[in-house]
C-alpha cells in the first residue's frame, strides 16, 4: 500500500474525508485486499483505545456528557462496508471460473449438465457427446474437435481427460505443456496437433501426432515415449505398444473386422387388433405394451439372412436398433422403459395377424435393454452370449417386446427404423 492510500484510511478513522475522498476509499476497499485488512486492524485498535479511555474517564472524573463521534461506530461501519463489498463482488469471488467455450456443433446430441449450445462458456465438468462433432476452445488457446460418441472432462484450461471416444487437439505455442489424460496414460504437448482415441471396453488408449511433438506417459511404469510427426503408440491393458510410423488411415482406431447384416424386407410389426393398414407402417417397427387398451399392443419381428456370414467365426455379436420419433405422450410412460429380445424359430408371411405370430411362451429370451422416456433418438440393442449362441445354432429371427406398460392412456409408441426408413438404417447384426 502507498502512503496516500494509508492516509485515506487514517482520514476516514479521524472523520476528515471529503466526499470525493470517501468515494476513493470505497474504490480502494473494493479492489485492494491489503487495504481492507489494514482498515480492520486499525479499527479494532482504535475501538479498544476508545473503550480504554472511556473506562479511565469514568473512574477518575465526574459524569459528563460525551459528544457524539463516528469513531465509536467505526467497527460497525467497517463491517457494513465489507458486507456490501461481498454482496456486490461475491459473484466474481465465489463463482466457478469459465475455462472453455463451445465454438461450434455439427449434428451434435449431448448428455451433460454443462451448457452445450455454440457460444456457451463452460466451467470444469463432464461433457458427453452422443453423436456428431463439437469444437471447443480452452482459455489457454488449446482447441479440440470432439467426435461422438465421446466423453470428456474439462479439468482446467491446461488439462483435459478423455474418458472415451476420439479427439483432435491443436495446441498453440503459448499453451505448450497442455496435458490430455486418458484412463490408460496421458500426453504432454510440446507444441503440436495430435489425435487421441480411447476405447474403455478394450482398455486401449491410442495416441497419434499429426505434426509437432508430444510425450506419452505410462503412469504404471513411469516411462515416457516421445512422438513426432506421423508417429503413433497405444497403451492396451497397461502394456505400451512399440512406436509405429506411417500407418496412414489405419492409425486410429483399430477395431478389427466387423461384418454387418441388416434386417431383411420381411421384418415387420404386428398389432393385437390386427388393423395393420391403420396403425402400422413399413418404414418403422412399432413396439408398445399397455394394460389400459391392450388391443393396441404392438411387437416387432426381425428376420436376417445369415447366408453371407458364418457366426461361429466371430467372438461377439451385437443387435443394434435405431430409435426414431413416434406418436404418443412420453409423460405417460415410466422413466425407464425395458425391452426384451427373444429368439424365435417360426417363419411368417406378409400381412401377419397377431394370433398367427410367434408367441413369447415359445421363444427364447436373449437379453434386455432400456430406453429413458425422454429419448426420441438413439442407438439401442443387446450384446449377449445368449444372442451369439442362438445365431450360431443356425437361427436368424428375433422378436422385440416392451416389458414395461404405459402409466396412463395414449402413452408413446416406440419406433425403430425399418428397411425403407428415409433417414436411418434398419436393425443390424454386427459380428466382430
Amino acid at each position: 500500500m502507498t502512503e496516500e492510500e494509508k492516509d485515506l484510511i487514517l482520514g476516514y478513522l479521524d472523520d476528515r474525508l471529503s466526499v470525493s475522498q470517501f468515494d476513493s476509499l470505497q474504490t480502494l476497499l473494493r479492489e485492494n485486499k491489503d487495504a481492507r485488512s489494514f482498515l480492520i486492524d486499525l479499527s479494532t485498535i482504535d475501538t479498544k483505545l476508545d473503550d480504554f479511555s472511556l473506562s479511565v474517564d469514568q473512574e477518575t472524573s465526574a459524569p459528563q456528557t460525551i459528544p457524539f463521534s463516528w469513531r465509536k461506530y467505526t467497527w460497525p461501519v467497517v463491517a457494513c462496508l465489507l458486507v456490501l463489498f461481498l454482496c456486490t463482488s461475491g459473484y466474481f469471488l465465489f463463482s466457478e471460473p469459465k475455462i472453455a467455450t463451445i465454438q461450434s456443433c455439427e449434428d451434435a446430441a449431448w448428455e451433460s449438465d454443462l451448457p452445450t449450445t455454440p457460444g456457451s462458456e463452460l466451467t470444469s465438468g463432464i461433457l458427453k457427446l452422443r453423436r456428431g462433432l463439437a469444437s471447443i476452445e480452452l482459455r489457454s488457446g488449446v482447441s479440440f474437435v470432439l467426435e461422438g460418441p465421446a466423453e470428456v472432462e474439462l479439468i482446467s484450461a491446461m488439462k483435459t481427460l478423455l474418458a472415451s471416444g476420439m479427439v483432435m487437439v491443436e495446441v498453440p505455442e503459448r499453451a505448450i505443456g497442455f496435458v490430455l489424460e486418458t484412463p490408460d496414460g496421458y500426453a504432454i504437448d510440446y507444441g503440436t496437433r495430435f489425435a487421441v482415441a480411447v476405447d474403455p471396453i478394450k482398455s486401449v488408449s491410442s495416441f497419434e501426432v499429426i505434426d509437432g511433438e508430444i510425450g506419452v506417459h505410462h503412469p504404471v511404469s513411469g516411462s515416457e515415449v516421445r512422438l513426432v510427426d506421423n508417429q503413433t503408440i497405444s497403451i492396451e491393458k497397461g502394456i505400451v505398444s512399440s512406436l509405429k510410423e506411417g500407418e496412414g488411415e489405419k492409425k486410429i482406431p483399430a477395431r478389427g473386422e466387423i461384418k454387418r447384416v441388416f434386417a431383411g424386407r420381411n421384418s415387420t410389426s404386428i398389432i393385437r387388433n390386427d388393423q395393420r393398414d391403420v396403425y402400422l407402417s413399413n418404414d418403422v417397427l412399432l413396439v408398445k405394451s399397455t394394460d389400459i387398451l391392450p388391443s393396441f399392443d404392438r411387437r416387432a419381428l426381425l428376420e436376417f439372412d445369415l447366408s453371407v456370414v458364418d457366426p461361429s467365426e466371430y467372438n461377439k455379436v451385437r443387435l443394434s436398433l435405431n430409435l426414431v420419433p413416434a406418436n404418443g405422450l412420453r409423460s405417460h410412460l415410466p422413466e425407464e422403459n425395458i425391452f426384451a429380445v427373444y429368439g424365435i424359430k417360426e417363419s411368417w408371411e406378409s400381412g401377419l395377424l397377431w394370433s398367427e405370430a410367434p408367441q413369447i411362451e415359445e421363444a427364447e429370451k436373449l437379453g434386455t435393454f432400456s430406453i429413458p422416456r425422454s429419448k426420441q433418438f438413439g442407438n439401442y440393442g443387446i450384446e449377449t452370449d445368449a444372442l451369439k449362441k442362438f445365431l450360431q445354432s443356425g437361427h436368424s429371427k428375433l422378436l422385440i417386446v416392451r416389458e414395461t406398460f404405459e402409466t396412463r392412456g395414449s402413452g408413446m409408441i416406440h419406433a425403430f427404423a425399418n428397411y425403407n426408413h428415409p433417414h436411418f438404417a434398419p436393425p443390424v447384426l454386427e459380428f466382430y
